[in-house]
């Protein structure tokens, strides 16, 4: 009976180890809004008469933030205002890219030298050339390569990781829903040479539909890509960007 009993012991600890990787498939292109506003009743005709007062484009922006506040300079006095956008080109956004500026009783004041460039793109197709499942595929495809890169660098200013690799291969997020944004990105987010703000690429966004993060970027043209922020669930160990 000990014999019999320790040989269940041993099947059922397997079994318990045994860990079933579930990929649930699922992927949607999102369609809502494309950007975040949080301008209150009124504050867009504002920025509009400033705009316009000042002879400022409002081409290729949404604006989605207006602040304004009595503030004062060498105990002078003055109305501030900051005026926030984000940037569309051919109806899609242009991710991580923002532009702002400040009013200084109504005359605008540059200080962002980048609201007078706008960056080429190779063409103004906006056609979708890569399908919802090979989105899903280049996820975990580039997101595990990331996870798994062997010439990982360790930032100077922080300590060893713990671990090297996560625990469980090809299991993180598999059950999750993904979802894709097709946009445009700055090519220097690709991490090359590309300086900033000279070129942009079409890409898709793919995120987890409850988090944004981990986040990966795939050319519409190629389906190449990279990924940003990666996150390992329930590991507990240090991670550090790819």
């Amino acid at each position: 009976m000990k014999k019999v009993a320790l040989i269940l012991a041993v099947l059922l600890g397997g079994l318990a180890c045994k860990r079933t990787i579930h990929d649930s498939g699922c992927m949607t292109r999102y369609t809502g809004p494309a950007i975040q506003s949080f301008l209150k009743p009124g504050q867009l005709d504002t920025i509009n008469q400033l705009f316009s007062a000042n002879g400022l484009s409002t081409a290729n922006v949404e604006f989605t933030t207006y602040y304004g506040d009595t503030a004062s300079d060498s105990g002078v006095s003055y109305y501030n205002q900051s005026v926030l956008a984000a940037t569309f080109l051919n109806g899609l956004p242009v991710f991580f890219s923002n532009k702002y500026w400040n009013f200084k009783n109504g005359i605008y004041t540059p200080q962002n030298s980048y609201n007078n460039f706008t960056p080429t793109v190779a063409d103004n197709d906006t056609t979708a050339h890569q399908t919802l499942p090979a989105l899903r595929n280049s996820f975990f495809t580039i997101y595990e390569a990331g996870l798994y890169v062997t010439n990982r660098p360790v930032p100077s200013n922080l300590p060893p990781p713990n671990k090297s690799y996560p625990a469980r291969p090809g299991s993180y997020y598999r059950d999750s829903c993904l979802v894709a944004q097709l946009g445009y990105i700055d090519a220097s987010a690709q991490g090359n040479q590309v300086p900033y703000n000279t070129q942009w690429l079409k890409v898709w966004k793919i995120t987890l539909q409850s988090t944004p993060s981990p986040g990966i970027f795939v050319l519409d043209n190629t389906g190449d890509g990279w990924g940003y922020s990666f996150y390992y669930p329930g590991e507990k160990f240090l991670i550090y960007p790819f």
